[in-house]
């Protein structure tokens, strides 16, 4: 099952690099970029509800019917690659009340080199 990491991100910074290859993944616009590296599953904002470069081997979650509330469900992540890791940038603060803003980025890590071994 993959793996899921909330972050609490005081500086509420949207900027996100991917932690295996250093590629920028969301811009400091807030926005993910046009061209993700090889490693990005998918991007997730809370507020909005929607998945942004979504990788091609877990197109079939998105699109098999099912009303996700959110990526942190544990069956989604157990139908997730068992090298992901979900990082949650969780921001919080308080406008004319509270508010939150969760952004979650979904990061395919390459397999060790045993677990390759194993396989062989």
């Amino acid at each position: 099952m993959a793996q899921y990491i909330p972050i609490q991100n005081y500086w509420e910074s949207p900027r996100f690099h991917c932690p295996v290859c250093g590629v920028e993944m969301f811009t400091e616009n807030g926005g993910p970029t046009e061209d993700p590296c090889e490693h990005v599953l998918f991007s997730w904002i809370d507020q909005v509800g929607d998945f942004y470069n979504v990788a091609e081997e877990i197109n079939f979650l998105l699109q098999d019917g099912e009303n996700w509330c959110s990526p942190s469900d544990e069956e989604f992540l157990s139908r997730c690659p068992n090298t992901a890791v979900l990082f949650a940038l969780e921001s919080s603060g308080m406008a004319c009340g509270p508010v939150s803003l969760t952004v979650i980025h979904a990061i395919k890590f390459p397999e060790s080199r045993s677990n390759q071994d194993d396989e062989a």
